[in-house]
């Protein structure tokens, strides 16, 4: 890449879905836009005043969505005069390049820029301009930021800003929807599977939420187009995110609190939706597979009217399945309706909705079994994978979750933007279940219990945010200052336990008759956000210098009636905490950047002492090194990251009473992270993980019993973790159009509680795919493929999690999809 010491002037061969913020992102001067291509017809209202060029490009790109790339050192210092009225792309590009000294051509979606020629050299108004390979983003059908196959450019998971990867002072994972659809991906922790320190908690067999350890800690809140979604109370009111309605993942590592507050330090997942499009977008799709499985789904989008002021997305799912434990079952509705109004280059309005309910016979998730017959040896023999301890008829699980939002952008000069981001949602859940209380010690007869609870939880969002890009003598700032404000009211119920008779685990006799118990306990919670944050990221020659803070004030209230005392208890928590990261890159111009970075988190804490004081939050801090390669010309990316991470106020035995908890805890975790992606030509995809991760507890009092949780490890937190995929498709040959894909997981072993009493066995799992373009062999089937895809195609049996002596779960078997896609 050129850098800005002006001592490289040659192309690079670049593979970006512009934006216009692939040339803003190497000057430090990017603004969002939406990579969508308009008509080349198209006549669209244009008010870019007078500005530096990159910056007058990003509005251009903004209004037309084509593609722009060129190297630093040819826009640096030059000056466009804007462009007004209503005009077509080619004639607003003529104005805003109009004495710059450079000349432009649109061509295939994306415009190329040059150094005026000599007027002798320019024959009948045509220019010869240099090769610049500038490629259409595969797979994101429109989507607002650019990647290329498995390859991401950009993020604003990270910085709020839009900013490439190279230039992210922090680990930064990302997923595209190229990855998802390769590796047959059916939901968010599907998707997560090849990336690094990430563990899914019960084998990703829970219909119900999508369970992560990053970096040894669980993120509670997860994060949707870069706003909180709902929790609940309790945690069951969440969400569950329908991996075919994004576009990507991100997943941002360590604390990320000096930009979103409240997170856990391991890292904070955002999912990006898929957004409207001015480039038409028609997909459906059948699928079929393993535990009669049937799917059916469709995306469509594009321009609603000539101009391209209007365009919209709608995507939607039905699903029907059954699965390997017996008794459970899942039906499955999604429909995410989207619009954008676009009335001038600097004005953008995107609505967003979706609406998705879930139907569990089963209690939506497989019950946990006993450690002996699983994790353990028992002389009855082992348990199968399908064995279900509930009771049908009395088992289940419903979830009906509506979301709906917008997204608002305003461009006032060269300088100055406003963004703001607002979601409604409400999550709706009820399940009940008959679960496992006690194993007898003839190790077969397993004493069970029934109870309900339900959780409701209604929320809102909002994030303002102001963006100001401007110069202080050599230094390119790009100023963010945002706030922001959440709030969320849930309510929870939990039922009395029903004790049910004796039940033979290995020879399961079902039919006891079961009543939904009454409720027992019902807590009724309240919690605000608001949150002030600053963020300037400073640019000066090849160095990127990121440096950010916010102070939060968050409280929450929580009324807990007891239906046996008639007796309702209040907490109240009011908490205020600042938290900060700085982050420095450097740029060198053979692709390599190296980083470091410190950042800081909080997490409020449910509970009170022996005092009844309510807890503190807890509190991170984390210390970062890595590097970053982009190499010229090939379209890859690898990033190599070491870090250190310390959690305090951790609640451990209080040493006075230890019935109560105290918050003199620590904990510690270590480790090595590397992530490469490449996606090669048309033909090859690969992309490569290793975790290396050490978690300690490094501070804890014992308990009643004398034991101590000091010096173990943390549960979810393998010390090695690796995964690799590759798929190959070919292009000249007898098989034109095949795509043959596979991969390999190795998960260590780890524990699954706090004590480090139950531990599971590594474990390597293999996955395939193939692909065949009908389209290749017979030109009437242009845009139809079939495909194939399997998860642990040998079908090992293991143990993926075991927490407790009645608390293990089994991993997924073999699961076979089957695919028919129809695009056009």
């Amino acid at each position: 890449m050129s850098s800005s010491s002006g001592k490289r002037t040659s192309w690079r061969p670049m593979r970006w879905s512009v934006s216009a913020l692939a040339v803003t992102a190497m000057l430090g001067a990017a603004a969002p836009v939406m990579a969508q291509e308009a008509p080349a017809s198209a006549v669209v209202s244009f008010a870019i005043a007078p500005q530096p060029l990159s910056v007058a490009l990003v509005q251009f790109s903004r209004a037309t969505g084509l593609q722009a790339s060129a190297p630093a050192t040819l826009l640096e210092g030059r000056n466009s005069p804007g462009a007004s009225g209503n005009l077509s792309a080619a004639q607003a590009l003529r104005q805003l390049l109009a004495g710059t000294g450079l000349v432009g051509r649109i061509e295939a979606g994306t415009v190329r820029l040059a150094p005026e020629p000599p007027r002798a050299a320019a024959q009948d108004g045509a220019v010869v301009l240099p090769t610049v390979n500038v490629e259409a983003s595969a797979g994101t059908g429109g989507g607002r930021w650019a990647s290329q196959g498995f390859v991401p450019e950009e993020s604003a998971a990270a910085t709020k800003i839009d900013t490439p990867l190279l230039d992210t002072p922090q680990a930064l994972n990302v997923v595209t929807r190229a990855e998802m659809d390769a590796q047959g991906s059916q939901s968010v922790t599907d998707a997560l599977r090849y990336t690094p320190g990430v563990i899914s908690q019960y084998g990703a067999t829970d219909l119900r939420y999508d369970w992560l350890t990053v970096r040894g800690f669980t993120p509670p809140i997860r994060y949707l187009d870069g706003l909180r979604l709902p929790f609940g109370a309790r945690g069951y009111a969440q969400p569950r995110i329908e991996s075919f309605g994004l576009e990507r993942l991100e997943l941002l590592k360590g604390p990320a609190s000096a930009l979103y507050g409240q997170s856990s330090p391991g890292g904070l997942l955002n999912m990006v939706s898929r957004r409207p499009s001015l480039t038409p977008v028609h997909e459906v799709q059948l699928q079929a597979g393993s535990h009669d499985l049937l799917q059916g789904a469709f995306d469509f989008g594009g321009p609603l009217d000539e101009a391209g002021a209007f365009s919209y997305r709608l995507t939607g799912l039905y699903r029907q399945a059954d699965t390997e434990t017996d008794f459970l079952d899942e039906r499955r509705i999604f429909i995410a309706p989207a619009l954008t109004w676009r009335p001038d280059a600097q004005t953008s309005l995107t609505l967003l909705a979706q609406y998705q309910r879930i139907s569990s016979d089963g209690g939506g998730a497989p019950q946990a079994l006993p450690a002996p017959g699983t994790l353990w040896f028992n002389p009855n023999g082992r348990l199968p994978t399908s064995r279900s301890l509930s009771e049908p008829g009395y088992d289940r699980f419903t979830n009906e979750q509506i979301m709906a939002g917008y997204t608002f952008e305003r461009r006032f000069d060269s300088v100055w933007q406003f963004r703001q981001n607002f979601r409604y949602a409400h999550v709706d859940t009820d399940s009940q279940r008959v679960q496992a209380a006690q194993l007898l010690a003839n190790q077969r007869d397993l004493i069970r219990y029934a109870w309900a609870f339900p959780e409701i939880s209604d929320s809102f969002t909002v994030d303002n945010q102001m963006q100001a890009d401007f110069t202080t003598g050599a230094l390119r700032h790009r100023l963010l200052v945002g706030l922001d404000y959440q709030r969320e009211d849930s309510t929870y119920e939990e039922s009395n336990l029903t004790l049910l008779p004796a039940f033979n685990v290995f020879n399961p006799v079902y039919g006891t008759p079961v009543s939904r118990p009454p409720m027992a306990t019902r807590i009724s919670q309240g919690r605000n956000q608001t949150g002030l944050y600053a963020q300037d990221e400073v640019r000066v020659d090849r160095w990127v210098l990121t440096v950010g803070g916010r102070y939060d004030w968050a409280d929450a209230r929580t009324n807990t009636y007891t239906v046996a005392t008639g007796r309702t208890a209040v907490v109240k928590q009011e908490d205020g905490e600042f938290t900060g990261r700085v982050g420095l890159v450097y740029r060198f111009d053979n692709g390599f950047a190296p980083y470091v970075s410190y950042s800081t988190s909080f997490q409020p804490t449910s509970g009170t002492d022996r005092t009844g004081t309510p807890f503190s939050p807890t509190t991170g801090t984390q210390y970062e090194a890595g590097i970053r390669y982009q190499p010229d010309g090939i379209n890859s990316f690898v990033a190599l990251s070491a870090y250190h991470v310390t959690q305090q106020n951790v609640l451990t035995p209080d040493p006075l009473n230890t019935s109560f908890s105290t918050q003199a805890g620590e904990a510690r975790v270590r480790g090595l992270e590397l992530e490469g992606k490449a996606s090669l030509s048309d033909a090859l995809n690969l992309t490569l993980s290793y975790a290396y991760t050490e978690s300690e507890v490094t501070r804890a009092n014992r308990n009643a019993a004398g034991a101590s949780t000091l010096g173990k490890q943390l549960p979810f937190a393998p010390n090695h973790q690796a995964a690799a995929w590759a798929d190959y498709t070919f292009l000249d040959s007898a098989v034109a159009g095949l795509t043959i894909g596979g991969g390999v997981r190795y998960i260590g072993g780890s524990y699954g509680d706090a004590n480090n009493v139950y531990r599971t066995q590594g474990v390597t799992l293999a996955d395939m795919a193939l692909r065949y373009d009908l389209g290749r062999a017979l030109p009437s089937m242009q845009g139809v493929q079939l495909s194939v895809n399997a998860l642990n195609l040998f079908d090992k049996e293991y143990v993926s999690t075991c927490i407790s002596a009645n608390g293990c779960y089994w991993g997924t078997r073999r699961t076979v999809l089957a695919a028919l896609k129809y695009r056009w």
